[in-house]
């Protein structure tokens, strides 16, 4: 597995196209894989993840976690800042932090994902309507439901026995931003229809209680709309 960053010119017109359709940055993310293996007909291709952070509108960073390392030389060529002295993309192996994952450990984390909600099924036979949760507290609480099943939990940000003013103990967790991108794809019958996605960037800290599962979560990811930015998890010292 590697973890890969690179960075890109919002103001070039490749870049342009890119940061408004996930889609389209998806596709182009897909065609930069020169050593992966063929998929056999009938199965599904190594799951890709990637998230753009635009924390800084100026120099949007690009992270992908994939089984093989990318060539984005494309796509700084594209999208990026080509005649640059220092280096704008990195992959590293990232089996060495996966491996070095325990139970006990803190790190922080940065998660954008697309938290979702099905309604109750309109019958035996069928499922009910998949529906994005849209307020900050359905979304925090979305993640947090998830957190155990994903082999981690959300330390209290105070004492443990601190409650806030809505009845609940204060997590080090927080949204770093909200957002709605509605953009076009086409569907199975190659008729064009339009995707709104729904978003959160997640920041706080977590606790490893099950390391396997959290291995699973950094590269597999969580929730919906992977194919479109959402889902990758990743981790940093934590300044204590």
């Amino acid at each position: 597995m590697y973890l890969t960053r690179a960075y890109l010119n919002p103001r070039r017109q490749g870049a342009i196209k890119l940061l408004g359709n996930p889609r389209a940055l998806h596709a182009l993310i897909m065609g930069c894989f020169p050593d992966q293996p063929p998929t056999p007909p009938g199965q599904t291709p190594p799951r890709v993840l990637w998230r753009l952070d635009a924390d800084d509108v100026r120099r949007p960073v690009l992270w992908t976690v994939s089984p093989t390392r990318p060539d984005y030389t494309q796509l700084i060529e594209d999208a990026g800042w080509p005649a640059a002295q220092t280096p704008q993309w990195e992959s590293k192996p990232y089996t060495p932090l996966l491996d070095r994952i325990e139970t006990g450990q803190r790190y922080a984390f940065r998660l954008t994902a697309s938290p979702t909600y099905r309604t109750a099924s309109p019958a035996p036979d069928q499922r009910g309507r998949r529906l994005p949760h849209t307020t900050a507290r359905h979304q925090l609480r979305w993640l947090t439901d998830k957190a155990l099943k994903h082999g981690f939990t959300i330390p209290p940000a105070g004492a443990p026995d601190d409650i806030g003013p809505d009845g609940e103990v204060p997590l080090r967790l927080q949204l770093r931003h909200r957002g709605k991108n509605t953009f076009g794809k086409r569907d199975h019958k190659d008729k064009p229809i339009r995707v709104a996605l729904t978003t959160a960037t997640y920041e706080g800290a977590l606790d490893v209680t099950d390391p396997q599962a959290l291995r699973a979560l950094l590269t597999t990811g969580i929730g919906q709309g992977r194919a479109y930015g959402c889902g990758l998890l990743t981790l940093a010292r934590l300044n204590k």
